[in-house]
């Protein structure tokens, strides 16, 4: 069965590498076809990375391989949003001066066991984390993305194109 999927992959690796586009647009297709999978879009991120591809003239096989395996990978993703975040939060905040004189000649608070719900008002914190992340991530990764694949299709297109065809081969030969 695992088999069968590493063929498939194989498969459309070879296609993908075949086609006629450019280098620049099937690097491009799968930067932005990665775009979407930072959001939470519930699934809607493999319909929107043709879209987007389709928008900027990108190569649409590959922005949906993307989208897969950035449908796979949702949990690291939202992972980094946050803790990126948090970061940026922690980063741009600057805490307060104080004088030791004053924390010292502050009194004691009564404790009062009173049930707060400030705790609430932390939950709109984390989704601004969550987004100013995914924001910063999902730029960064674009950008990435394209220029590493960029780079890499130019020059290891051929030989790549030519090792998989060999697997493909010795595949068929054995069964």
């Amino acid at each position: 069965m695992l088999h069968k999927y590493i063929r498939r992959l194989k498969y459309y690796i070879l296609r993908t590498l075949r086609m006629q586009n450019s280098d620049h647009r099937i690097a491009l297709g799968f930067a932005v076809g990665f775009f979407p999978c930072w959001y939470p879009t519930f699934g809607i991120d493999l319909l929107l990375a043709p879209l987007l591809a389709r928008m900027v003239r990108a190569n649409i096989p590959s922005a949906f391989l993307a989208a897969s395996a950035g449908s796979v990978l949702w949990p690291i993703l939202f992972y980094l949003n946050y803790r990126i975040g948090v970061f940026v939060h922690l980063f741009t905040t600057f805490p307060k001066t104080f004088e030791i004189e004053d924390a010292l000649s502050v009194p004691v608070p009564e404790t009062d066991y009173r049930i707060e719900t400030n705790h609430f008002g932390r939950l709109g914190d984390m989704g601004v984390n969550f987004l100013v992340g995914a924001l910063i991530n999902s730029i960064l990764s674009t950008l990435i993305l394209y220029i590493l694949l960029r780079i890499l299709l130019s020059f290891y297109r051929r030989p790549l194109l030519h090792k998989i065809k060999k697997s493909v081969r010795r595949g068929k030969s054995k069964s």
